[in-house]
Order: C-alpha cells, then sequence, then structure tokens
C-alpha cells in the first residue's frame, strides 16, 4: 500500500515505474483489494533532449510527450505493483504540464473541426420544402387521384 501519499485527493503527480519510465500527469490514489490504484488523467512521459553544439557544448532540454501515442484515452489506471515510487509536481512543471495538455486539447479540436465538412446548399438535399410541397400538392389534386385520401 502506498502509505505515504494522500488517497482520494486530486494532485499533480510524478510516477516512477518499474519500467524505467516517468509519468506525470493529474491523478488520484485509492484503495481496492489491499492494493492501492493510481487514476490517472492526461499523462505525458518526459523527453529528454541532447543537442551538441559547436565547440563542445551540449545543450539540454526537456519536454513532453503523450505518454501512449496511440490511444485516444485520456484516463489509465496504474497497480501499485507497477510503481517504484510517487512524487508531486513542482509549480514550475505543473505549468508546463498545463500548457501542454491544453496545446494538446486544442489540437485535438482543430483536427475534428477541419475533418468536418460544411453542408452546400446542394450537398444532402433533394429541393427545397417549397418546391416538393407544391409538388405533392399536384400530384394529390391531380384527377387519377380523386383530390383525396
Amino acid at each position: 500500500m502506498i502509505n505515504y501519499a494522500k488517497h482520494d485527493e486530486e494532485f499533480y503527480g510524478i510516477f516512477k515505474l518499474i519500467s524505467g519510465e516517468e509519468v506525470l500527469g493529474k491523478a488520484v490514489l485509492t484503495e481496492d483489494n489491499d492494493e492501492t490504484l493510481v487514476f490517472l488523467q492526461n499523462p505525458v512521459a518526459l523527453q529528454i533532449i541532447h543537442k551538441d553544439l559547436d565547440d563542445e557544448k551540449v545543450t539540454r532540454g526537456i519536454g513532453f510527450a503523450k505518454w501512449q501515442q496511440l490511444s485516444d484515452d485520456d484516463f489509465f489506471i496504474l497497480r501499485e505493483k507497477d510503481i517504484i515510487t510517487v512524487s508531486s509536481m513542482s509549480k514550475a512543471v505543473i505549468l508546463m504540464y498545463e500548457a501542454f495538455v491544453m496545446s494538446e486539447v486544442d489540437s485535438i479540436d482543430e483536427k475534428r473541426s477541419s475533418a468536418q465538412t460544411d453542408p452546400n446548399r446542394s450537398s444532402g438535399y433533394l429541393g427545397a420544402i417549397d418546391d416538393t410541397r407544391k409538388l405533392l400538392e399536384k400530384i394529390f389534386k391531380s384527377p387519377g387521384n380523386g383530390g383525396s385520401l
């Protein structure tokens, strides 16, 4: 049981997994059958960036990447036995994390809206309502129909 972290309260956490990954996200710890489960929302993985510069200098940076690249889910459950340690994010990291998550959400919304097409006057329409009404009245009132239902 993870007893060094508060349970049933949302927090921004960093989770070191037995796989070696460091996963960050908004989390809630809860108990289930004497095991702690972590409910993790919008998890991201750290990406360390190294770039060699001229004159034997190296620049380093840290970035985020969506944790499960091929999944559309934004909510995951981690088991206690898969976690080495848990810590909370610093305020600076929370700001960077939230900015990344918002940019991802905006990007997804943008892709969805660009994939949708607006109907034009001729796509999907069989005719105008007034034209169809006139046609039906003409058919209904024709001599062969007797003028009534």
